[in-house]
This record gives C-alpha cells, sequence and structure tokens, in this order.
C-alpha cells in the first residue's frame, strides 16, 4: 500500500535529472507551467486565474487544429489547379497530408472531450484530490491534457512537409526558392522560440 507522504508527493517533480526534465517539458505541454505547485492551493485566485487560461488555450487549440482539418481535407479532397507550381496530389505530399488530416482530427475529438471534461470538473469537483493522487495517476493526467496540443503540433509539421514537398518539387524555380526561404524561416523561428523560452524569466 503506497503511503499518504508518497500520495502527498505524486504531483511534485522526480528526484532524477532525466526524469525532471521530462516531467517539467510534459507539465509545459499539459498546463503551460513547468511545474505542478499550483496545485497545492487549488481554491487560490491564482488557480482560478489558471483554469481561464486552461479553457482558453484549449478553445485556441481546437480552433487552429479545425483550420489545419479544414485544410488538409481540402488538400485530400481536390486536383491543384496548376500542377507546375504545387503538385500537391504526388504520392509523399499526399501520404504526409493524409497523416496531418489524422493528427488534426484526433486533436479536434480530443481537445473538444478534454474542454468539456476539465471546465466541468473544474467548476464541480473537489481540485484538492489533485495532490493527493499518486504518480501514475498524475502522469496520465499530464498525457491526457497534452494529447491535443501533440496532436496538433504533429498535424501542423506534417501539414507544412507536404506544402513543402509539392512546392519544392515544383517545376518553377522561382516556387522552388520561395519554398526553400519559407522552411529556412520555419526552422529559424522554430530555434528562436526555444532560445527564447530558454531565456525568458531565467534566475
Amino acid at each position: 500500500m503506497t503511503s499518504p507522504q508518497v500520495l502527498e508527493n505524486g504531483y511534485q517533480a522526480p528526484n532524477s535529472p532525466i526524469l525532471r526534465l521530462a516531467f517539467k517539458i510534459l507539465c509545459i505541454i499539459a498546463v503551460s507551467r513547468e511545474s505542478l505547485d499550483h496545485w497545492k492551493n487549488t481554491g487560490s485566485k491564482e488557480w482560478k486565474d489558471h483554469v481561464s487560461i486552461m479553457i482558453n488555450r484549449f478553445e485556441n487549440t481546437n480552433i487552429t487544429a479545425g483550420l489545419v482539418l479544414a485544410t488538409t481535407t481540402l488538400f485530400l479532397s481536390s486536383v491543384p489547379p496548376i500542377k507546375h507550381l504545387m503538385a500537391y496530389n504526388s504520392s509523399i505530399s499526399y501520404i504526409f497530408a493524409m497523416v496531418s488530416f489524422g493528427a488534426a482530427l484526433l486533436s479536434v475529438i480530443s481537445g473538444s472531450a478534454v474542454l468539456v471534461i476539465y471546465e466541468t470538473s473544474t467548476a464541480h469537483k473537489d481540485m484538492d484530490s489533485l495532490k493527493r493522487m499518486q504518480r501514475h495517476q498524475v502522469i496520465a493526467l499530464l498525457l491526457w491534457l497534452a494529447y491535443p496540443s501533440v496532436c496538433l503540433s504533429i498535424a501542423t509539421c506534417f501539414l507544412f512537409v507536404s506544402i513543402f514537398i509539392a512546392c519544392f518539387w515544383s517545376d518553377n524555380s522561382v516556387v522552388t526558392v520561395i519554398t526553400i526561404l519559407a522552411c529556412l524561416a520555419f526552422l529559424s523561428n522554430g530555434g528562436l522560440t526555444l532560445y527564447v523560452f530558454s531565456v525568458v524569466g531565467e534566475k
């Protein structure tokens, strides 16, 4: 039987450096925080503000996933109007678009479920039980909260790759150059995002 002390510490970061880093990343994706310290007092104003932020985030995630879903649906169900400029009906591009469609659909479905259950639970259930959860229960909850965002990230990346392949294999050199520049901009933005995230709020 698990001791009460272990139950109370289930929401805290593990002691192992690697597991601590993994837990931190999971918290950032799932609850937009580096830790779960805000679980200590679920009756405070900080907790209520956090709930509002999370609900707003889930709503925005669902909207974005819906846009990605609509875009991939268009690519999968239509013929390129000018094939020599953007041949997104090629096999490899189509496969990436299919993966993007599936991930976006999962994001919409899971995001809607998370939004409804999260909003209902925080309004009508005792959230003090969160800090009494065992470690595996906390991890399962975080994975469930992170699922829509992870699926959306996968859908967006695969859609970008699908469009990149379709444009890169274009017969038009101008389109190819623009595609390469767009890819460099995408990668540089990702690197800049990681850098800014690592330095903002650094002690």
